[in-house]
């Protein structure tokens, strides 16, 4: 009989211990978090940019905006983002599924973080912890794109005053011409 209850004791320990293993499940993700990204956090899921009505996925790095009526994730924002400086915008950490679907609600609860400066960006804070983080400088648009656009703004600049000064050139010689026959 001490034999089975010896054995019996044993069993409930394993089994006690495997399930206080089981509910201690820690998510940390600060190594995945932008440089950009608010301090303070060691796990967050998205980041809401009260500022720009965006959010920012940290486990997949994307995007998420709305074009029309409709929500788009993308690993880079559109060109009208390369302003911004999102190393000085306020960020919501937001640890909820698609939280999207929740705009409404987020715009109203976070509005009042518009315009707001005095967070501290991983790259900006001393905590050792981030020391993984401060090398994620990864970009909000393509700035390939960004610098294929400015040169395409510049050639159409060169050309328009190219030809701007042909046709100054050209009036300038044709006045000339009128002159001459006279």
């Amino acid at each position: 009989m001490k034999k089975i209850i010896f054995i019996l004791a044993i069993i409930l320990s394993v089994n006690s211990f495997n399930t206080a293993n089981a509910q201690v499940n820690v998510n940390i993700n600060i190594g995945n978090q932008p440089a950009w990204g608010p301090s303070g956090y060691d796990y967050a899921g998205y980041y809401y940019f009260p500022d720009l009505n965006i959010y920012f996925d940290v486990t997949n790095s994307l995007f998420y905006y709305l074009s029309g009526s409709k929500w788009i994730s993308n690993q880079y924002l559109p060109n009208k983002y390369s302003r911004y400086d999102f190393y000085n915008m306020y960020k919501v950490v937001v640890n909820e599924k698609q939280p999207w679907l929740q705009n409404k609600t987020h715009k109203k609860e976070y509005s009042n973080y518009k315009g707001n400066k005095t967070q501290i960006s991983i790259r900006n804070t001393s905590d050792t912890k981030y020391n993984q983080s401060r090398n994620n400088t990864r970009s909000w648009v393509d700035n390939n794109q960004v610098s294929n656009n400015k040169n395409q703004k510049q050639n159409s600049t060169k050309q328009n005053n190219t030809k701007n000064s042909n046709n100054d050139r050209q009036s300038s010689n044709n006045q000339s011409k009128s002159n001459n026959r006279r």
